[in-house]
């Protein structure tokens, strides 16, 4: 699961108006943001699991987190299906590493400043799994790396930005260009086969992180006080509820089920 582009730019947008209307120069509004400490954690923990990995080859002779932590399709048949999470944290050298630490960490941050640390937290590994189990599905090579979760928090900030184009304007719409160009840039190098990617991982994952964040993803909308001289404000319309993150074991339920079905087919 390799990721060899560098994640598309999205800076903090601001609003300058009423969804659909031209906005007065002098009316500016910040989206409400959360402080990033998710992504410094799984940030954190990947690099962790590296030095884990330079260990125990220099300390023992072979990778021991890899030979226990990959998804090898075998292995997860027999019952090993904690590889299909581990696979997402285990690295195959440091060129891997650094590709995917810099996309998360860039990226990241960017996604979760607005999701908050929770929904990010939810996407990132339920994408990264999506992304296993459409790997254990769809091809028998073995997988490791992040850029299955990583493709889930581009289609994360893909949700995002369409589903608050009317308060982005023309931030959304370029974002949502960009997300595009890179989506197909890295899909097309893996067809090429010069690589060693994993291109189920990525479709996968990015398919993971569209349908999950469509269901909990944050959609704003604008709130005008009648005070005369208030300034307008942003408010999310479906904050998160039990109702919402039902949709999130709901996800979880249904890649049980697809890993189950996986298994089986590899009888």
């Amino acid at each position: 699961m390799t990721s060899i582009s560098p994640p598309p730019s999205f800076e903090p947008p601001t609003f300058t108006g009423p969804p659909g209307e031209a906005a007065a120069p002098s009316v500016r509004v910040r989206l409400p943001t959360y402080s990033v400490r998710a992504t410094y954690f799984f940030l954190g923990l990947i690099i962790l699991t590296f030095i884990g990995q330079f260990l125990s080859q220099e300390l023992l002779g072979f990778d021991l987190v890899m030979a226990y932590g990959e998804k090898v399709n075998t292995f997860i048949a027999q019952g090993e299906v904690w590889r299909l999470l581990t696979a997402v944290f285990v690295h195959g050298g440091i060129l891997h590493l650094l590709f995917n630490a810099y996309a998360l960490y860039v990226i990241g941050r960017q996604i979760e400043t607005f999701y908050g640390p929770l929904r990010f937290s939810a996407v990132f590994l339920l994408a990264g799994l999506a992304g296993s189990v459409a790997s254990l599905l769809l091809t028998r090579a073995p997988s490791v790396g992040a850029s299955g979760a990583i493709f889930g928090l581009i289609g994360a900030e893909a949700v995002f930005l369409y589903r608050n184009r009317r308060i982005l304007g023309g931030r959304a719409r370029r974002g949502l260009q960009n997300i595009l160009f890179i989506a197909f840039l890295n899909l097309a190098i893996g067809l090429q086969g010069t690589f060693n990617i994993d291109n189920w991982a990525h479709i996968g994952g990015l398919v993971g992180g569209l349908s999950l964040s469509w269901f909990i993803g944050p959609l704003w909308a604008m709130r005008v006080d009648p005070v005369p001289g208030a300034q307008p404000t942003l408010e999310e319309q479906h904050p998160l509820t039990g109702a919402r993150w039902a949709a999130v074991l709901i996800f979880a339920l249904l890649l049980v089920a697809l890993t189950v079905l996986a298994i089986v087919l590899q009888h």
